[in-house]
């Protein structure tokens, strides 16, 4: 459950949260808009699990969740760069 709820939050909710703050706080627009959501939305870093392995904590979930959000984060990357262009 951990997991998706993660993958959930970095490929759904990061994207629209800043694409929210970069569109309604800042009124960013165009393809400025597009690379801070296409940002937003890339795959958790491989830091996570650099970071884990570092500090001898658990990497399971972090290497789950960097693997599964790399897989899962082609739809929405190009469900943004399609709604946005």
């Amino acid at each position: 459950m951990e997991r998706r709820v993660l993958v959930t939050l970095k490929t759904v909710l990061q994207p629209l949260v800043a694409y929210a703050l970069a569109r309604l706080l800042f009124g960013i627009e165009g393809h400025n808009l597009l690379a801070v959501v296409l940002c937003a939305g890339l795959p958790t870093a491989q830091n996570a699990f650099v970071f884990a392995s570092q500090y001898r904590l658990d990497t399971t979930l972090a290497r789950d969740t960097v693997l599964l959000s790399t897989l899962l984060s082609m739809g929405p990357l190009s469900l943004i760069t399609w709604l946005l262009s």
